[in-house]
């Protein structure tokens, strides 16, 4: 029988398969958001079940840091350019995700016992999605040519992160936590500061044409 984790765990890596997928710069803002939500539950979740207090904040700050605050800095970008959807991606829209799905799902299974070794939280399909949430992100720098696109990617991949940490050292100092969400926080800043002002060169948001930086 599969359980509320399990659940959350397969919702969390469809939700990050359509943050990549969706050509939709808004909709696939909101499915990042959507995605980090249903990260949030599971810290919660994990919070209860195994008396772990540290993902109880863990799930507080990702909340207001991830759920609202780098889906509105994402938001207020996209408003600014006045773009709507992303080019063209490498290996056209369709064939790009089944791409990324297989083989992330393919590198999972193969270091899902090293996660699990390590792990302190033995949690199997949670081991296996933060694999494959990571592996996502990864496909998204390589496979979409879109600046907007590869930050949703970068953040994508940092929930991959996200998770494995709580899975395999939840009793970090919350330190490491919030340097996490900080870095994260300032990345998404950063990354936006340079996708503005390389639309403003390129007239595009295809990172495919900054073939002047080159050499």
């Amino acid at each position: 029988m599969i359980d509320i984790l399990s659940i959350l765990s397969i919702v969390l890596i469809i939700s990050s398969l359509c943050v990549f997928g969706i050509r939709n710069y808004k909709i696939a803002i909101y499915a990042y958001s959507f995605q980090t939500f249903i990260l949030v539950l599971i810290f919660l979740y994990l919070y209860a079940t195994y008396s772990a207090n540290e993902l109880g904040g863990w799930a507080i700050i990702a909340f207001f840091t991830k759920v609202i605050f780098v889906p509105f800095i994402l938001l207020r970008l996209i408003k600014k350019l006045n773009v709507v959807h992303e080019d063209e991606p490498v290996l056209g829209f369709f064939v790009s995700p089944i791409v990324a799905i297989a083989f992330s799902l393919a590198i999972a299974m193969a270091l899902y016992p090293i996660y699990l070794k390590f792990s302190l939280i033995k949690e199997h399909i949670p081991l296996i999605a933060s694999i494959t949430i990571f592996m996502i992100g990864i496909f998204g720098f390589v496979l979409r040519n879109s600046a907007i696109k590869q930050i949703l990617a970068y953040c994508t991949f940092e929930n991959g992160i996200h998770l494995s940490l709580a899975l395999m050292a939840y009793n970090s100092p919350e330190i490491v936590e919030l340097g996490i969400l900080t870095d994260a926080l300032f990345a998404v800043i950063i990354l936006s500061i340079f996708a503005q002002r390389f639309y403003k060169y390129f007239g595009s948001l295809d990172v495919s044409k900054a073939t002047e930086l080159k050499g």
